[in-house]
C-alpha cells in the first residue's frame, strides 16, 4: 500500500468510528524512543523514518510535527504523501494540539490509542481540546486493522547484566525505590520505560535495535517485586536468579489481572511524564494515586566507579575500531565507496572488539551535502559515493557489556575550500571550549549551552539542535534527566554524569560538521565559593589537524588539542599493527609548535 491509501484506508475507518480526526503518535506503551517494529505506526502510515514526530489525520487533511532535526528529511520523505510537515522548536511554532482546537468545530471528536501517548501529553492535549468543546476518545489502535504484515513483537531472551559490571545489585536498587515508597507512605511503585526497568533489576535484552532493552513492565512493593515479560523470554536460570532477588516474574499481558488481585486500599507511586495513560486509567480508577517523578532516572544518569571505568574501556575499544576505520578509509577512497559500504565497514571494525554487542544507534554516514542533514540515513541505491574531496561525516557508537559509546568525526577526503577549513575550526573550537569549562555546582545544561555556542556566535554561526545529551550504561544512547541545550531543563550537571558534547553546523546543499565526545562530569575544588565542577574528555579518536585553520585556535586551545592527541596515541597504539600506529602517530602529532 501507498501512502495514500494506508490513509484513505484509515479515514474509512475514522468515518465508522464517528472521529474528525486520529493522532498516531511516534511511541509505543513504554515512551521509547526507538521502536520495535511492531510499534513503528507513525513510519508505516506516513514515511516519515526520523525518531520524533506525530502525525494527525483528518477527514481532508493530514499532518506530521517534527522538529529541526528532520525538517529537511520531512520535507523529502512526505513528498506526494497529501501530508504536511509542521515545524516545531521555531519561533511561532504550533505543535498538534493547538492545531487541531484551531482547526476542529466544536463537538468533534478526536481518536488515539491510549497505550500509545503518556500520561502528560493526554491531559495536555484534553487541557488543550476541551476549551473547544473537542472530545478526546480513547480507542483501540485503528492502524493494527489496515496493517497486516504488522511485526510480531521479538522473541529474544532476557539476559542479566553481573554486578560486578554493573557496580550495583538489583537488591540495592530495589531497596532504593522502597526508601521512595517509605517517603510517600504507598504500597507500590510501577515502571513503565524500558531503560529503567532494566537498569533497576539488572535485565537486558534485544527488543529494540541498538538498544538492549525488552518490553517489559515492573512493579515494586515493600517486599517483593515483579517484572511483567513474555514469560518464553526468560530462561529457568535467568527465572531463578531473579527470584533469588525478589523478583518474581509474570506475563507481560497480565499486569491488568494482577492490578485487579490487589487490594483496593492500595496506594500507587506514578510517574505521569512517561507512564502510558491506558494503564494509568486503570490504576487510577482503582486506587488512589500518589503522581511523583520517578527516582531512577537521576540514579541511573550518576555513574558509579564501576561503570565510569567501564565506560573508559569501551572508549579505548572505540578508538582502536575507529582508527583502524579511518585508516583503512584513507587508504580505499578511490574504490568507488558509498556511505552504506563505509558504515558497514565501521560496524565490522566495532563488532571486532571484545565485549562489543551492537552498535547503539544507525550510523550517521553522510558524504558532502548529506551531512547538512543532522539525522541523515542513507538509503540503499541513492547512497553518495565518495570522493576525494570535502568532507565525509560518521556519527557512530557501539553498546558494550561494560558502556555505551556516541562519537562523531568529520574528516576531509581531499582538498577543502577555505570556508570548509573555517567551519570545521570554529566547531571544533566549540567542542574544545565545552570540555575545558570549569562550573560551580548548581550549573545546568543551558548555562552550558551557550559557552559551546559562543565562538560559532562570534561568527554568526549556530546550528539547531542540542549540543550534548545524557548515555546510558549499556542501556539507551540517550537518557536524561541531564541536557545540554538552549531550552531550560531543571537538572543541575553532577558528578558521574556521561553527556555527549557535539556542536555542529550545517550547510543546506554545501556540507556539514559534527565533532563530538563523551564527556564525564567530576569535582574539581572546594572553597568559599562553592564546590567546583569540570569534564573528563572519555572519548579516544584522533581530530584530522589537516582541516583546522590553526590561526584560528588560541594557545590554549592548541595545547588542548595537542594533550588529547598525546592520550589518544597513547592509548590506542598497543592495540593496532604497526602500519596503523605509524599512521596515527602522524595524525597526532602536535600542532601550532
Amino acid at each position: 500500500m501507498t501512502t495514500n491509501e494506508k490513509l484513505s484506508a484509515l479515514r474509512k475507518i475514522m468515518e465508522r468510528e464517528g472521529l474528525d480526526a486520529y493522532i498516531v503518535s511516534g511511541t509505543d506503551p513504554h515512551n521509547s524512543e526507538y521502536l520495535p517494529a511492531a510499534w513503528q505506526q507513525r513510519a508505516w502510515i506516513s514515511g516519515f523514518t526520523g525518531s520524533f514526530g506525530t502525525v494527525v489525520i483528518l477527514k481532508d487533511d493530514a499532518g506530521l510535527w517534527t522538529d529541526t532535526r528532520y525538517f529537511i528529511q520531512a520535507e523529502k520523505q512526505l513528498q506526494g504523501t497529501g501530508i504536511s510537515l509542521h515545524k516545531l522548536r521555531i519561533p511561532g511554532a504550533v505543535d498538534y494540539p493547538e492545531w487541531l482546537a484551531a482547526t476542529l468545530p466544536p463537538e468533534s471528536k478526536v481518536g488515539l490509542d491510549s497505550y500509545c501517548i503518556s500520561v502528560a501529553d493526554m491531559q495536555n492535549l484534553q487541557k488543550k481540546l476541551d476549551v473547544q468543546g473537542i472530545k478526546v476518545t480513547e480507542q483501540t489502535d485503528l492502524i493494527g486493522e489496515i496493517w497486516l504484515d504488522r511485526p510480531a513483537l521479538p522473541e529474544d531472551p532476557v539476559f542479566l547484566v553481573p554486578t560486578e559490571i554493573a557496580g550495583q545489585s538489583a537488591e540495592a536498587r530495589l531497596e532504593m525505590v522502597r526508601e521512595h515508597l517509605k517517603t510517600y507512605q504507598v504500597d507500590y511503585f510501577l515502571f513503565s520505560c524500558l531503560d529503567e526497568i532494566a537498569w533497576l533489576l539488572n535485565t537486558r535484552g534485544n527488543d529494540i535495535a541498538y538498544t538492549p532493552v525488552t518490553i517489559s513492565y515492573a512493579v515494586v512493593g515493600k517486599e517483593n517485586a515483579w517484572l511483567f515479560v513474555k514469560c518464553s523470554k526468560v530462561v529457568p536460570e535467568v527465572k531463578a536468579q531473579l527470584h533469588a532477588q525478589g523478583i518474581e516474574v509474570e506475563d507481560y499481558h497480565h499486569l491488568p489481572l494482577f492490578l485487579e488481585s490487589l487490594n483496593k486500599k492500595s496506594r500507587f507511586c506514578l510517574d505521569t511524564t512517561t507512564l502510558n495513560y491506558a494503564i494509568y486509567n486503570k490504576i487510577a480508577s482503582r486506587f488512589q494515586v500518589e503522581v511523583v517523578e520517578s527516582p531512577i532516572p537521576l540514579a541511573k544518569a550518576i555513574k558509579n566507579p564501576t561503570e565510569i571505568e567501564g565506560y573508559r574501556q569501551a572508549c579505548i575499544k572505540d578508538s582502536v575500531a575507529l582508527t583502524k576505520f579511518f585508516y583503512w578509509l584513507e587508504n580505499n577512497i578511490g574504490n568507488q565507496l558509498d556511505e552504506i559500504v563505509v558504515s558497514d565497514k565501521l560496524s565490522a571494525f566495532r563488532a571486532e572488539m571484545e565485549g562489543c554487542v551492537s552498535d547503539s544507534f544507525q550510523n550517521i554516514s553522510a558524504y558532502g551535502k548529506n551531512a547538512a542533514l543532522p539525522h541523515y540515513s542513507a538509503v540503499p541505491g541513492k547512497a553518495a559515493k565518495l570522493e576525494a574531496r570535502s568532507f565525509y561525516l560518521i556519527d557512530s557508537g557501539g553498546q558494550y557489556l561494560h558502556g555505551t559509546t556516541d562519537i562523531t568525526r568529520t574528516v576531509p577526503l581531499g582538498e577543502l575550500t577555505q570556508q570548509e577549513k573555517e567551519d570545521y575550526t570554529i566547531v571544533l573550537k566549540g567542542m574544545i571550549a565545552l570540555s575545558r569549562c570549569i562550573f560551580p555546582k548548581g550549573t545546568r545544561g543551558c548555562n552550558m549551552d551557550a559557552i559551546a555556542r559562543q565562538p560559532l556566535w562570534q561568527t554568526c554561526r549556530n546550528y539547531g539542535h542540542g549540543t550534548g545529551h545524557g548515555i546510558g550504561f549499556f542501556l539507551s544512547v540517550h537518557e536524561g534527566p541531564q541536557a545540554i541545550r538552549q531550552e531550560l531543563k531543571d537538572q543541575i550537571l553532577l558528578p558521574g554524569m556521561v553527556t555527549s558534547d557535539e556542536p555542529g553546523l550545517y550547510r543546506e546543499g554545501a556540507h556539514g560538521i559534527r565533532h563530538e565526545n563523551m564527556i564525564l562530569c567530576v569535582p574539581l575544588a572546594k572553597n568559599e565559593f562553592g564546590e567546583w565542577y569540570g569534564f573528563e574528555t572519555l572519548t579516544l579518536c584522533y581530530f584530522d589537524t589537516s582541516a583546522i585553520s590553526i590561526e584560528l585556535l588560541n594557545e590554549e586551545e592548541k595545547k588542548w588539542l595537542n594533550d588529547y592527541h598525546h592520550t589518544v596515541y597513547e592509548k590506542t597504539a598497543p592495540f593496532l599493527n604497526p602500519e596503523e600506529a605509524c599512521w596515527l602517530a602522524e595524525k597526532t602529532k602536535p600542532i601550532g609548535l
